[in-house]
């Protein structure tokens, strides 16, 4: 049976924000996807399965289906399946699918820009940024990813120059991501993509796949 289709930006762990405007606008029986940056694994394993066991109760009680894709503020560990409850889940980089008729993509991960001032293991995973497996790429409908290619979203340095005076490497790591998402969509060949990570909302038509972004708990019905 089809249900419709939402997207939500980054949630970085404000769920109870996102539950009132679920509440708010009365809305209920749909699909909803998360971009990444969902704030999973800054808790200690047993809290964070408690949290998990209230996230899927409140989705269940409004027959709402949570597929969400890791961000880089998501410890990888949990995207690869284990976490696969009645109303919530968490899905591993290059999972398809297909809802309403569309074959969708997701991919997630990226770097954080702040990883210096992080503690690994604990706010910051080595294993957190995007990877480019040209093996596993399919074709879809929908792309949904955590960060954007060269041509969707911010490409310079304005808002993140000091984070790179002290991270040699950083620019051009994360340059070099962004252009690993060029190679990706071309190859997958949506016609939509979806991502968050940049805290801003922007929409980007080029050569046939329209790239939107989300900006923190921004709230999108996939048409």
């Amino acid at each position: 049976m089809s249900k419709p289709i939402f997207i939500v930006g980054d949630i970085h762990g404000k769920w109870d924000a996102l539950f009132l405007k679920i509440k708010a606008g009365d809305i209920r029986d749909f699909v909803l996807i998360g971009v990444g940056d969902l704030g999973v694994g800054f808790k200690l394993e047993q809290q964070q399965a408690r949290q998990f066991e209230y996230i899927n109760t409140f989705f269940q009680s409004r027959n709402i289906d949570f597929i969400g894709i890791r961000g880089n503020h998501d410890d990888p560990a949990y995207f690869d399946g284990r976490v696969s409850m009645s109303n919530f889940k968490l899905i591993p980089d290059y999972t398809y699918m297909t809802l309403n008729d569309k074959r969708f993509g997701f991919v997630g991960g990226a770097i954080s820009i702040d990883r210096r001032m992080r503690k690994e293991g604990i706010s910051y995973w080595k294993k957190e940024p995007f990877v480019l497996d040209v093996a596993k790429i399919e074709r879809c409908d929908v792309l949904v990813t955590h960060s954007s290619p060269t041509w969707s979203g911010p490409c310079d340095k304005s808002g993140i120059s000091h984070w790179c005076d002290k991270d040699q490497t950083l620019w051009d790591e994360c340059m070099q991501e962004r252009k690993d998402h060029d190679i990706l969509i071309k190859l997958c060949g949506a016609q939509r993509h979806y991502a968050g990570h940049f805290h801003l909302s922007s929409v980007v038509d080029l050569e046939g796949c329209v790239s939107i972004i989300l900006d923190e708990l921004e709230v999108k019905e996939i048409i």
